[in-house]
């Protein structure tokens, strides 16, 4: 009926939800280029052993295990995805944590710690690897008895107490388990990465100088140094 009766009123109505259609749609393909979304998932997928569609729709945990998985092989280590059919329910035990005193504080210096990479550095310093977890007291003996340093793990997990030792590395790449490895790994191309963003940091902030120069003295900014901006303007968190 409201097609046969079709007016100027309805026409205009129907051109403006579908020019707001347009510009929703595109908005969102602009966003996700500013933010450099599509490029970061690829470079997941790429660390991580997946699909681009897997590093979008998947969280972090089935990253981490691809990622360890494929590390596992190259090591010679076989794994398994297959969920095991005894599994346990509980917590483990956390820290605590304290709410923050709000208010201005204006007598002594506040600051922030960041604990981002406290479990990396731990996991990298006792050598917290299941292929370097001994669950048995007698092996653990056996392994001190041989010259081994190990470092002992206990804490209470529903109820009842769980004894367990890892194998310190003494900082020997052979004695090093499978997630330190990753860890260093992961830790050697974040490095790397921050050390080209810098070089790239220092040529945004010289064309953000000449840009607003230029703007100052009312010049045109030419299309090469608009482009030069764009390409180095982008935000990565590592």
């Amino acid at each position: 009926m409201a097609l046969k009766e079709t007016n100027a009123t309805t026409a205009k109505q129907m051109h403006e939800v579908a020019e707001y259609c347009i510009i929703d749609a595109i908005s969102y393909q602009r966003l996700m280029v500013k933010r450099n979304a599509i490029n970061e998932y690829r470079e997941v997928a790429s660390v991580a052993f997946i699909s681009l569609y897997d590093s979008h729709y998947f969280a972090i945990g089935m990253k981490v295990r691809n990622l360890l998985s494929a590390s596992a092989w190259r090591e010679g280590i076989l794994t398994s995805t297959i969920p095991c059919e005894q599994t346990e329910t509980g917590k483990y035990p956390v820290a605590y944590i304290f709410p923050p005193v709000k208010g201005l504080e204006n007598r002594r210096p506040v600051t922030g710690l960041d604990f981002t990479s406290l479990y990396p550095s731990l996991i990298m310093t006792y050598n917290l690897s299941p292929d370097k977890i001994i669950l048995s007291r007698e092996r653990a003996d056996s392994l001190k008895k041989s010259g081994k340093k190990l470092h002992e793990i206990n804490f209470k997990y529903n109820g009842h107490d769980v004894l367990a030792w890892s194998i310190e590395h003494g900082n020997q790449a052979e004695m090093k388990g499978l997630y330190p490895k990753v860890l260093e790994e992961l830790l050697i191309r974040r490095n790397s990465l921050k050390n080209h963003l810098a070089l790239l940091n220092d040529r945004k902030e010289e064309l953000e100088k000449e840009i607003s120069l230029a703007e100052a003295r009312g010049e045109d900014v030419t299309d090469a140094v608009k482009s030069e901006y764009s390409s180095v303007s982008f935000n990565v968190t590592c």
